[in-house]
């Protein structure tokens, strides 16, 4: 864990996520933070949505997807999870595509994460 925490993780905020989304696939593509059950165990995820901000039907001005990666940024940050979205970003081939959104799973055995405080079903 402590070789994905970086110094900069305690200042990661919505325009860096924001940066690091374009610099991976070249559009500002919308997040969403997930939490699932699966056999037992509380999976957690940062999903790269399908939608991107440069096209004509988002619904979100710039102001308002920033607004909506700060609070996706702020929870990275709380959960100690900054690292492990960067590095899944890093690593993923993949791309996001209409209906399939990629996953940047959160491990939450490396996290001193308590998901039900923070995410509603």
């Amino acid at each position: 864990m402590e070789g994905l925490v970086s110094r900069d993780d305690d200042s990661f905020d919505g325009k860096q996520l924001a940066a690091l989304i374009y610099q991976k696939y070249a559009r500002s593509y919308d997040v969403q933070l997930i939490r699932k059950e699966f056999l037992g165990r509380q999976l957690l995820a940062m999903n790269v949505m399908w939608k991107y901000r440069e096209q004509k039907s988002f619904p979100l001005t710039k102001e308002e997807y920033l607004y909506r990666l700060d609070r996706v940024a702020e929870n990275l940050r709380c959960w100690g999870a900054v690292g492990l979205v960067r590095a899944g970003l890093a690593a993923t081939k993949e791309r996001p595509r209409t209906g399939k959104a990629v996953s940047i799973r959160i491990d939450l055995d490396q996290t001193t994460l308590r998901a039900n405080e923070w995410i509603q079903r």
